[in-house]
């Protein structure tokens, strides 16, 4: 093969080629509620393509060829802008040894494309210099900060999108939580109790009012198992325990609407009357659960009585006394338990 190539440096007329260019393209992509965003670092690096230019026969013939000596595509060729160049007069950077390499691979490529018996001749190489950008943004309010590197090739750059690092989603919007979490601005809401910024995920809708608000500020309803707000939770005019109101009908909550028949030998019969021997002198015993207590009722000639135990501990959480014939309760005061249960 023929050669009577000349070495031209180059670079691609409109890229990028300064800090000041990667800033206008990026920054203006990002708002940052109550902050800005800034460079945390960024390097432009040149690196060293080729493009050859051979005669094979009467026609023309380029080949392109990246930094590792794989042949470039036509539209990888365009994205760059390897066709508008703008001629350099001395290159940035040392650049023989892998000149020499990337030729000899190029030449051995268009050899083996032209392998027609046709005459091949390299006429003009060009070094095309094409940088590559590579650094951090850096997102702050107040005191507290988020980083997104980003690396691309500078003519190819575009704003990266930032991705929160609670919650995973990518946004251009950036805000920080009352704690000081620089995450996605979409990602936010304020907790309807006390006003402060939190993540959405944080917030726990009240089954009773449909208000969201922080998951400290929530209980979770022994009967329904719905979470409401603490403030909401009303007590059952029976067992006394705290609940949702959508539990309670006639001031009874769910648990107490629906005794139901028990026998001693009951595992759960058995396990408070282990606890409480003198209840095994009561008869004819009902019980409900919910996800805290159990609510046994007995019921004897003359008098009823009402046991909360709780599930755990089976402490009693509350005893009452009641006569046959009348629906209301006489709750007992802890120090009268042993009196109470012993009569």
């Amino acid at each position: 093969m023929e050669s009577t190539s000349q070495v031209i440096h180059a670079a691609p007329a409109d890229q990028p080629s300064s800090v000041h260019q990667i800033v206008e393209r990026l920054f203006p992509a990002y708002t940052v509620d109550f902050g800005n965003v800034h460079l945390a670092g960024c390097r432009l690096e040149d690196r060293l393509f080729v493009r050859l230019d051979f005669r094979h026969g009467d026609q023309p013939l380029a080949v392109y060829l990246g930094p590792d000596g794989g042949e470039l595509r036509r539209d990888r060729v365009d994205a760059l802008g390897m066709t508008e160049v703008a001629q350099l007069e001395k290159p940035p950077q040392p650049f023989e040894p892998q000149l020499r390499q990337l030729v000899e691979t190029g030449v051995r490529a268009a050899t083996e494309r032209c392998g027609d018996g046709r005459p091949l001749q390299l006429l003009t190489t060009t070094v095309l210099w094409c940088k590559f950008a590579e650094g951090k943004l850096r997102f702050a309010v107040g005191d507290h900060t988020a980083d997104l590197p980003f690396a691309d090739w500078a003519r190819t750059l575009q704003p990266p999108p930032f991705v929160c690092p609670y919650t995973s989603a990518s946004t251009f919007h950036v805000a920080a939580t009352d704690d000081g979490r620089v995450v996605a601005a979409e990602q936010i809401d304020v907790c309807s109790e006390t006003g402060r910024r939190v993540l959405v995920g944080e917030l726990i809708t009240c089954s009773a009012t449909g208000r969201r608000a922080v998951a400290e500020l929530m209980e979770t309803c022994p009967v329904s198992e719905e979470r409401v707000l603490r403030r909401e939770m009303v007590a059952c005019s029976t067992c006394r325990q705290p609940v949702s109101p959508t539990a309670i009908r006639r001031n009874q909550c769910a648990a107490c609407r629906n005794l139901q028949p028990v026998s001693k030998a009951d595992p759960r019969m058995a396990r408070a009357l282990d606890e409480h021997p003198p209840l095994d002198r009561w008869r004819n015993w009902r019980i409900s659960e919910t996800a805290k207590v159990y609510v046994l009722m007995a019921t004897g000639w003359l008098r009823r009585l009402l046991v909360v135990v709780d599930k755990d501990s089976l402490d009693l959480k509350l005893l009452a006394t009641g006569g046959r014939l009348f629906s209301g309760w006489h709750v007992v005061e802890p120090p009268q338990y042993d009196y109470v249960l012993r009569e």
